[in-house]
């Protein structure tokens, strides 16, 4: 417990030990907290730096690709299915390929789920 007199405040032995023990609690807590972020910040450099050089390296193969596929033009090799990369759209990478039956069951589905909520509006 700790006593005002005057604003200045006395604390006995007990009380002084459990805060000087919470202070030294938090005190290594935080010490750790501050040892595992560093830790955390040098792999990320670490992380960093690798996939850097992976990029490096993968740009230095498409432009060897580039210019073996250059060459191979110029000697009018045939390559196939071969779109210059340059004027490649990106969204060709991402279009989804469906089968023509995929289609066919979607359309189906739709109309069943239709007819199923006309009917359930009718019944209701």
């Amino acid at each position: 417990m700790s006593a005002s007199t005057s604003g200045i405040e006395a604390y006995n032995k007990e009380t002084l030990d459990d805060k000087i023990r919470r202070l030294t609690t938090t005190n290594i807590q935080l010490m750790t907290n501050k040892i595992e972020i560093e830790k955390a910040r040098v792999n990320l450099e670490v992380d960093k730096v690798r996939l850097f050089g992976k990029k490096n390296s993968l740009v230095t193969k498409r432009e060897e690709l580039r210019a073996e596929i250059a060459i191979l033009n110029t000697v009018n090799v045939p390559i196939r299915n071969y779109q210059d990369p340059l004027l490649r759209s990106t969204q060709d990478k991402f279009k989804v390929k469906r089968p023509l039956f995929f289609d066919n069951l979607k359309k189906n589905f739709q109309k069943f789920f239709i007819r199923i909520r006309y009917y359930q509006r009718f019944y209701q």
